[in-house]
């Protein structure tokens, strides 16, 4: 602010100060809007990138357990068991990398499960699902408690060997028909059967030739 002497003497003080400094205030409430009007805006980029990381990468449902085993990714692994040895695993597995691969097998415990088709293809860029609407892998005769956990492990072709400590759920509710049919028993055949043709010859048929001719 700048001031003079009139005439008369009085003070007279000058707007140019006055007005710059107002000029800088409304500079800085301006700034200062921006500011607050650009945070929402960037903390909303910042959250749009993350929900598509989050839906570009596979996420747990049903507290099932995530893993990675290499370029497989494993989702949503859990077992599904009667308690009394009969189980069933239901996962999601990916194949993230360049080249195809094949899970091979499956031990829930220290016991070998069944592949019910065989080793599961996992093509590049593939997607597989465990399960009783899918390919199956069933185990009989494992130590499965429902309410704790049990490893499950999982060896590929080419990714290395993976093991989680999955939930085991019971059998009940949306998982009721889960489980597989009991395997048949085998059958044995019957031994009872006679096992060879008869050796004896029947006693009304002659068992000696005539071994000469009458004389007259």
């Amino acid at each position: 602010m700048t001031s003079r002497r009139d005439g008369a003497g009085t003070v007279v003080r000058g707007l140019s100060s006055v007005s710059a400094l107002s000029e800088e205030h409304v500079v800085k409430v301006a700034v200062r809007r921006l500011v607050l009007v650009a945070a929402p805006v960037l903390m909303l980029g910042a959250a749009g990138c993350s929900i598509q990381e989050q839906t570009q990468r596979w996420y747990s449902a049903d507290n099932g357990i995530n893993a990675e085993a290499g370029d497989i990714g494993l989702r949503n692994v859990q077992v599904v068991s009667d308690g009394d040895g009969t189980a069933t695993v239901i996962a999601t597995l990916t194949n993230r990398g360049d080249n195809d691969d094949e899970l091979a097998e499956v031990l829930i415990g220290d016991v070998p499960a069944e592949l019910a088709d065989g080793p599961l293809d996992l093509p590049v860029r593939g997607v597989a699902d465990l399960g009783p609407d899918a390919d199956r892998v069933d185990g009989f005769d494992v130590d499965t408690v429902p309410g704790y956990t049990v490893s499950v492990e999982f060896r590929f072709e080419n990714a290395p060997r993976t093991t989680v400590q999955a939930l085991v759920r019971p059998a009940e509710g949306a998982y009721a028909e889960a489980l597989p049919a009991q395997p048949a028993p085998d059958q044995e055949e019957p031994t009872d059967a006679p096992t060879g043709a008869p050796t004896e010859t029947p006693a009304d048929e002659p068992t000696e030739q005539p071994t000469g001719t009458a004389t007259p």
